[in-house]
């Protein structure tokens, strides 16, 4: 999955107006960012990739890039 990929798919499950350069972008500074978004991105991915994501260490996550770069690397 690439970073633009990735970025459609957030956007597209989570309804959220982001960009890449989001990506590297604090959650706290995400539009509209919560833990239930973390939740519906999980189940998204793992729809897109057929792979199981990590989501205890997801949550250790603060940024799209640090998700993107941990899904990418599984």
């Amino acid at each position: 999955m690439t970073k633009e990929d990735f970025i459609h798919l957030v956007r597209d499950e989570l309804d959220l107006p982001l960009g890449v350069d989001d990506l590297s972008a604090d959650f706290d500074h995400v539009v509209s960012w919560d833990s239930m978004h973390m939740l519906r991105l999980v189940t998204a991915v793992e729809r897109e990739t057929g792979t199981r994501v990590p989501v205890g260490r997801l949550l250790a996550d603060r940024s799209l890039g640090a998700i993107y770069e941990r899904v990418s690397a599984a």
